[in-house]
């Protein structure tokens, strides 16, 4: 009766539930639109994981790409991945029993007389101890313990997951960024040496006019020192250049020298379209990685408060050897010399000086911490978002001014020089007018640059640049493949 009694006790526990608080996930109170989104703007942005691909632009493609692989924030944001991943693993183990084997061989002799043994024994003899068997023991999850332990370890996996999306998506923003950057300077560099070259022919021409006397020496001095404030900007811009491109090269894990390989032919500044769909603001949830990440620490952190909690409770071992022993190694697996030992170790902890409790209070005030700072990434990303899309507008809007405004120094040079070729105006007035339009094609260029990298800065907010379906390839993947 005693033994179903306890074989009752035991099932009973065997079938409580994890101790601790469930994971629910928390509630966003988040507004229906973005402030500054216009109706045709809310609906699912086209695309977002490719989103550099809008640019058209095929080295912009290829640095991406090439990022992705040898960028050392992604490479390290792996490696901890294959951490956690293997974190996990071990928690799992627990839910198995731990089983080994041993074997040993002693050859021992002992005083003839052995007083250290009771009633004291004759020795002398050398003797030979056989032993070889296996043993394991077992502990029971019988609040959850180890149950929880797996759901914050998978907890904690999904965050760094996560995390190595959040990382992807800001190299790739890095890596277009620095990219338009260099594209904008070496422009502007093109547009300065125009400039130099139109100020030289002012000067000169300048020069020959004092020898005529038909032009003052403050006319040839004010046009020498315009001269050096030109010059002066090339310096700024080609160290600018350099900056640039030696930032790139490390996000892309390569030398400068690689980098010139590249990148030292001019190419064209990529050009963002005029019109981007934005969602609304409930898509952050699902797209940003570092919201998401966010989140799963918060579920991690709930399941610790589970382990913490499990300690208040009894924890139950089933214990067991088997094995054979013998004095010489021919009778060591007869049966007469088998051995067993099998049985179930219950502990409690029950004075511990409020140890559990205060684990469990800092495991609370951890969850409450993981909470809070879910509550400020997403704030955050609503708050980029806004701000990017405030930019963008911003930005193209001062494009298409200044767009207006080249134009029309275009037309303007236009009709100088053919009022120079009539003979109506001269020569000065002709370079005059070529020197506005490149400092207005500089300011042009400028915006043009301005206005792609607040695209990418927009599309960054919205958590662009990932998809769902990728999941880090880790070497331990790839030798499973080959096997």
């Amino acid at each position: 009766m005693n033994h179903r009694l306890g074989l009752l006790a035991l099932f009973t526990l065997i079938g409580c539930d994890a101790v601790g608080p469930d994971y629910e996930a928390p509630l966003a109170d988040l507004p229906d639109a973005y402030a500054w989104a216009t109706q045709a703007q809310q609906r699912p942005p086209g695309e977002p994981q490719h989103w550099w691909r809008q640019f058209d632009d095929p080295t912009l493609n290829l640095l991406v790409e090439l990022a992705i692989v040898e960028n050392y924030d992604v490479r390290i944001a792996m490696s901890r991945i294959a951490q956690y991943r293997a974190q996990l693993g071990i928690a799992r183990s627990q839910l198995y029993p731990d089983i080994g084997a041993m074997s040993s061989y002693a050859r021992s002799r002992t005083p003839e007389e052995d007083f250290s043994v009771p009633g004291f024994t004759l020795g002398g003899e050398p003797v030979s101890t056989w032993r070889m068997g296996v043993g394991g023991s077992w502990e029971l999850d019988l609040f959850g313990k180890v149950a929880r332990s797996v759901e914050s370890a998978e907890g904690q996996l999904g965050g760094v997951i996560d995390d190595w999306r959040w990382t992807i998506v800001t190299m790739r923003a890095d890596v277009a960024t620095g990219y338009i950057g260099i594209r904008t300077l070496q422009a502007r560099i093109g547009i300065a040496l125009q400039g130099v070259q139109v100020q030289e022919q002012i000067v000169e021409l300048l020069q020959r006019q004092v020898h005529a006397g038909t032009a003052t020496k403050t006319d040839l001095y004010s046009a020498q020192a315009k001269l050096g404030e030109v010059r002066a900007t090339l310096p700024s811009l080609q160290s600018s250049l350099a900056s640039a491109v030696a930032n790139l090269g490390t996000l892309l894990g390569m030398t400068p020298e690689q980098m010139d390989e590249l990148l030292s032919a001019p190419g064209a500044l990529p050009t963002p379209p005029v019109h981007v769909a934005v969602g609304v603001p409930a898509d952050l949830l699902r797209r940003r990685p570092d919201v998401r990440a966010a989140e799963r620490n918060l579920a991690a952190a709930t399941a610790s408060v589970g382990v913490a909690t499990a300690d208040l409770y009894p924890s139950l071992t089933m214990n067991g050897t088997f094995g054979f022993g013998a004095s010489t190694f021919s009778e060591m697996f007869d049966w007469s010399n088998h051995a067993f030992n099998v049985g179930p170790t219950l502990s409690w902890s029950l004075l511990n000086g409020d140890r559990v409790r205060s684990t469990i209070h800092q495991q609370e005030a951890i969850t409450e911490q993981a909470l809070l700072s879910w509550e400020q990434t997403l704030l955050n990303a609503l708050s980029e978002v806004e701000a990017s899309l405030v930019g963008f507008v911003m930005a193209a809007q001062q494009r298409s001014e200044w767009n207006t405004a080249a134009e029309q120094a275009v037309a303007s040079l236009q009709l100088v020089q053919s009022q120079v070729e009539a003979g109506v105006l001269d020569m000065g007035t002709l370079l005059n007018t070529r020197l506005s339009l490149l400092e207005v094609e500089d300011s042009w260029m400028q915006t043009r640059g301005l206005a792609a990298e607040s695209l990418v800065s927009l599309y960054r907010a919205l958590g662009g640049g990932w998809s769902p379906d990728a999941m880090p390839v880790l070497p331990d993947d790839k030798k499973d493949e080959d096997a």
